[in-house]
């Protein structure tokens, strides 16, 4: 009888938390229905997702910064969600010329 009591508990406690679990399951957003983000790997090795604005044209960008201060890469958001990926070496960017560059990237790429 102890053992039959026993069963019974434990098949209550898992009825229970099987409906818990679908009733959490259907108020949350499901993956076909979530919005397409980009994703990057920065020089931590932590993943950043970035999001394209549709109505403004725009997408996100990140900046990564290694630990000295300078920065590396930035990464953006494409129409396409894609991640596109530009380095500091695709830029001539020194101190004298530091001021034709607008915004933090690339004029990150060095320190003065």
């Amino acid at each position: 009888m102890k053992i039959f009591l026993n069963l019974l508990i434990i098949v209550l406690i898992l009825a229970v938390g099987i409906r818990a679990d679908l009733r959490y399951r259907g108020n949350a957003v499901h993956p076909a229905t979530s919005e397409p983000v980009c994703g990057y790997v920065n020089s931590q090795g932590e993943r950043v997702f970035l999001k394209y604005f549709p109505l403004s044209k725009k997408g996100e960008d990140y900046v990564d910064f290694e630990s000295s201060g300078k920065c590396v890469k930035r990464a953006y958001c494409t129409e396409n969600y894609e991640t596109k990926v530009e380095n500091c070496s695709d830029y001539n960017v020194h101190c004298e010329n530091l001021s034709h560059y607008h915004g933090v990237f690339p004029a990150c790429c060095t320190k003065c």
